[in-house]
């Protein structure tokens, strides 16, 4: 079925303290941009697809969620047909 996203990663991060400000979020992108390539097939600066991150909050922290989930979709906000992995998108 035709979809706006899929997940491609799912991981716990591996630090001691909840980040201050936009940590989090910068934690969660540059982690999943890592991930990237070896899930899509080339890396996230020639793809036409983007990221987003689903991460902790301060609240969530503070009962033990350490997990981020990377997700890509279309930047034009097509649906997605099929996985993306590997296809070099």
């Amino acid at each position: 079925e035709p979809h706006d996203n899929e997940a491609y990663a799912v991981f716990d991060v591996d630090i001691t303290a909840y980040p201050e400000g936009d940590g989090m979020w910068d934690l969660a992108i540059d982690s999943c941009k890592q991930r990237f390539k070896a899930f899509v097939g080339t890396d996230y600066e020639s793809s036409s697809l983007d990221i987003f991150a689903l991460y902790p909050t301060p609240e969530s922290w503070a009962q033990n969620d350490r997990e981020v989930v990377c997700a890509v979709y279309d930047m034009e906000t097509n649906k997605l047909v099929g996985s993306v992995q590997g296809r070099g998108l």
